[in-house]
């Protein structure tokens, strides 16, 4: 009886679940309005609903096409495991697709074979047309390009990590003559951007800060894992080329950083950092909003992100500087890796291909690729005060200034982002960057880019074949989660990770390192083969 009670609500829960993926997916053209289509995104509910947004209003206007936007949360989104399978809508937009579930949906009719459509798409099939790499990095092990990109090119995703320090926090060291007798001779002159201190002695500032700060403060936080401000640069300080995929290009051959000595020398001094109390378990836990939020009042005593204008309040910018790379102590040298984030990304958009009207549904996603409704798409429309007013003839400048409210907080609530075209082109001849885009560049340029490896490159887009793509998704999930699980259980243990440790991990992991190697090395020979060939 008991079983059978619980096979009955175990049921129930599923049907519900179901019912509820259906329900929030079908307010298209079976809907009481009749829309002509309707298209599922992915977003939160803090996010302004889709259908009020001007940009789209306008898109409607220009193209005569009617668009309903319904929309899951990331999290109902990610709990369907045939999100494809929802009924009554004509597309996914932020789909989020890997390459596999691409091919597969794809070459079973699922979704639809968009360079089958080209000439309904007059914008894309120019892109394409230009820029024959964009369609190399698009296009499935079939040859077919079965979703619509995000190009954003910036030259800002490689170093998503600068790390800065509360020079404010300093200066009450020195004015109480309690600085460290590591950095001794450091003076509130030398309190500027491009600092540039050891390990040691970055660690000995952090030291004190932990000393002469309630437990509120924190000496060093960072969003473990995040694309942006994470702790991989304070790894590659250690003399390895860390990512967060632990996986780099040296030499033209592709690389584990987690078999390299600097890479578990690294994971062992962290461990002590970590026990000392300069690195918190919450930079290990915390989502990116929560990093924000508690950064906002200056609490944090250094931090990496990719910019301390977000981080910290407009009143506490002052209180901040920008560090060089640290100085790794054995070596005297600095370095950093190279993050793998594309700047072409796939599955900003598929069409189901149950969609009615194939033709006339593309046609309006190629508007997304001009540049005015890129810039507008990307950072907000124009008449929600996303930029500033524009003058005849001249780019669109994107509005920094929100009052309180931080521009990222903006763009999140007003940008819809996914399917853009943003090149330097673009950035040219109809949009500026925004003011803080330039000051990233500008520190990249000066305090940065110069202490990179000189033999590493960052993974760029690969094609792979069926099978492998098949031995990727058997493989590659699985190591990820095992190498963090490994690195953050070591990191914040009680005792220090020894070299048995370390190499018994990765003995357990070798088939899925080697078989991942092996895997990208194909696919980036053959792409060497064919940028050569076309150069």
């Amino acid at each position: 009886m008991k079983k059978a009670i619980i096979g009955i609500a175990v049921a129930v829960i599923w049907f519900a679940v179901v019912i509820s993926y259906t329900v929030i997916a079908t307010a298209g053209k079976g809907d009481e309005d009749g829309h002509e289509f309707t298209v599922l995104t992915v977003k939160e509910e803090t996010v302004k609903d889709y259908n009020t947004m001007p940009v789209f209003k306008a898109l409607a206007k220009e193209t005569g096409k009617d668009v309903y936007w319904t929309y899951n949360t990331s999290t109902q989104y990610s709990n369907n495991t045939d999100p494809v399978g929802l009924s009554g809508i004509d597309a996914i937009y932020h789909s989020n697709f890997s390459n596999l579930q691409l091919y597969n949906y794809g070459s079973r009719g699922r979704i639809v074979a968009i360079d089958q459509y080209l000439k309904y798409m007059p914008n894309f099939s120019k892109i394409l047309d230009e820029r024959p790499d964009i369609w190399e990095a698009l296009k499935s092990p079939d040859g077919h390009i079965y979703s619509l990109p995000r190009v954003e090119e910036m030259g800002l995703k490689t170093h998503p990590n600068l790390l800065f320090l509360n020079k404010a926090w300093v200066e009450k060291l020195i004015d109480s003559n309690n600085m460290p007798s590591e950095v001794s001779s450091l003076t509130k002159s030398d309190l500027v951007d491009g600092l540039t201190l050891k390990r040691s002695q970055f660690k000995a500032i952090l030291q004190k800060f932990k000393d002469t700060h309630s437990e509120s403060d924190i000496p060093l936080s960072f969003v473990s894992g995040c694309w942006q401000g994470n702790e991989s640069d304070l790894i590659a300080s250690f003399g390895v080329p860390e990512n967060t995929q632990h996986k780099t290009i040296v030499d033209d051959k592709i690389i584990f950083t987690v078999e390299s000595e600097n890479w578990y020398n690294a994971i062992k001094e962290l461990n002590d950092w970590y026990n000392k109390k300069l690195i918190r378990s919450t930079a290990f836990t915390q989502t990116q909003d929560e990093f924000l939020a508690k950064g906002q009042d200056g609490r944090y005593g250094s931090f990496y992100w990719w910019e301390k204008e977000t981080v910290v309040s407009s009143d506490l910018q002052d209180d901040y500087i920008m560090l060089q790379p640290l100085v790794d102590d054995a070596t005297g040298k600095q370095y950093v890796g190279l993050s793998n984030e594309l700047e072409i990304e796939k599955g900003a958009c598929v069409i189901l291909s149950a969609c009615h009207d194939k033709e006339g549904l593309l046609s309006y996603f190629d508007k997304f690729f001009e540049p005015l409704y890129s810039a507008q798409l990307n950072y907000g429309s124009i008449d929600s005060g996303a930029f500033e007013k524009q003058k005849e003839g001249e780019k669109l400048v994107p509005n920094d200034d929100h009052g309180a409210q931080s521009a990222d907080d903006f763009r999140m609530k007003n940008a819809p982002y996914g399917v853009v075209y943003l090149t330097q082109e673009v950035w040219d001849n109809y949009v500026e960057m925004e003011p803080r885009a330039k000051l990233r560049l500008e520190r990249l340029d000066v305090y940065l880019q110069n202490n990179a490896f000189d033999n590493i490159k960052a993974i760029p887009n690969l094609n792979y074949t069926k099978d492998e793509l098949d031995t990727l998704h058997r493989y590659e999930n699985s190591l990820g989660k095992n190498i963090t699980s490994w690195m953050i259980n070591k990191i914040t243990s009680s005792g220090s990770p020894s070299v048995s440790d370390w190499q018994s991990f990765l003995k357990t992991n070798g088939t899925s390192i080697s078989k991942i190697k092996e895997v990208n090395q194909r696919a980036y020979d053959s792409y060497l083969e064919a940028t050569n060939s076309s150069n």
